[in-house]
């Protein structure tokens, strides 16, 4: 458990940190950066607006079901909405520093993108449904 402890920085600086970077240097070798660029932005306006949505629907008391499920679900897509920030400001540095940025200068050690971060999302939101259901019975 101690060892867990002591290698979770490092596994922040190279999940967290270089998974950022890893935008940067994306950007300037992609073929068709403004495709994504629209895709991200149009992504987080929708998150936004979601929350902001729920935001106003926690303020008027015009929400139906349960304020610590709408308080957990604002929070998470404000966070979801924050978190696509710094990728979108790193890709816009990446596409313009393209030129500067040769193959040879980008690191080996780049963490890959698994997208297994989607699949967790998506099974705890039907775990939480499933039981949800069951208790409702």
């Amino acid at each position: 458990m101690s060892q867990a402890i002591i290698n979770y920085p490092e596994r922040i600086r190279r999940y967290h940190y270089l998974g950022y970077i890893r935008h940067y240097y994306n950007a300037a070798r992609h073929t068709h950066p403004f495709r994504f660029l629209v895709f991200i932005l149009f992504g987080s306006i929708v998150v936004f607006s979601l929350a902001v949505s729920c935001t106003f629907a926690i303020i008027n008391n015009t929400f139906q079901g349960s304020l610590v499920v709408c308080y957990g679900l604002t929070t998470l897509m404000y966070l979801m909405g924050f978190s696509v920030v710094p990728t979108i400001v790193l890709w816009i540095q990446g596409y313009r520093h393209r030129e500067k940025i040769l193959s040879s200068e980008i690191p080996d050690n780049m963490p890959q993108n698994s997208g297994k971060e989607v699949w967790y999302v998506l099974l705890l939101l039907s775990l939480y449904q499933s039981i949800n259901k069951i208790i409702e019975w």
